[in-house]
C-alpha cells in the first residue's frame, strides 16, 4: 500500500491529492534547509511515495525571473538528496515545456484538481500528458515570453533532474487545472 507524502499540499491540485486516505501533508517548502525535510522523512519512515506538486512563482509582480528558477529547482535537488529519490516520485510539471501557455479556450481540456489527481495513483512509469489523450510531445519554447520561458525551464531541469536520479518517477504533464 502506498504511504504518500505530499509536498505542496495547500495549493489548488495538492488539496485533492490530499484526499487520498494515505496521503501525508509535508510541511517543508524550498527554502527550508535539506535536513528539515531528511528529519520529517526519518520521523515517517512509512513514506514509499511522494507526490511533488509544489511549484514556485510570485502573486504579484514579476511571477517568475531567475531567483524563481533557482528556488524551485533547488528545492527539488534538496528532495533528490533525500530518501524521497528512493521513493516513488510522481512530479506536476505542466504543458508549457511543449510551449503552450495560457489558459484554453476548450472546456474540455480543462479538468478539475480530483481530475487531475487521478493521474496520481498509478505505477505507470515514465511521462505523460494530463489529460492523456492529448498527443502533444515536441517540446519548444521558443515563442513563450520571459516569463513562461523561465516557467518551462524550471519545469525542464526538474523533469530532467527527476530522471537521472529516480529509477521509479512519473512526470505528468498537466493542461488546465478549473
Amino acid at each position: 500500500m502506498k504511504n504518500i507524502c505530499v509536498i505542496g499540499a495547500l495549493g489548488k491540485l495538492g488539496s485533492s491529492l490530499m484526499k487520498h486516505p494515505n496521503a501525508i501533508e509535508c510541511p517543508w517548502q524550498f527554502e527550508d534547509k535539506v535536513e528539515e525535510l531528511d528529519e520529517w522523512l526519518a520521523q515517517h519512515t512509512e513514506i514509499d511515495t511522494v507526490w511533488h506538486v509544489a511549484r514556485t512563482c510570485r502573486t504579484t509582480g514579476i511571477r517568475r525571473d531567475a531567483e524563481t528558477f533557482l528556488l524551485d529547482h533547488g528545492g527539488l535537488l534538496k528532495i533528490l538528496s533525500t530518501r524521497a529519490k528512493n521513493c516513488r516520485l510522481v512530479y506536476a510539471s505542466s504543458k508549457i515545456v511543449y510551449g503552450l501557455g495560457g489558459d484554453s479556450d476548450n472546456e474540455n481540456e480543462v479538468l478539475s484538481p480530483d481530475e487531475v489527481a487521478q493521474y496520481f495513483n498509478d505505477d505507470l512509469i515514465g511521462t505523460i500528458n494530463c489529460p492523456d489523450w492529448q498527443q502533444t510531445s515536441s517540446l519548444d519554447i521558443s515563442k513563450l515570453n520571459n516569463q513562461r520561458t523561465i516557467y518551462a525551464c524550471t519545469k525542464l531541469a526538474n523533469e530532467q533532474a527527476i530522471k537521472k536520479a529516480c529509477r521509479n518517477y512519473k512526470i505528468i504533464r498537466i493542461w488546465d487545472i478549473r
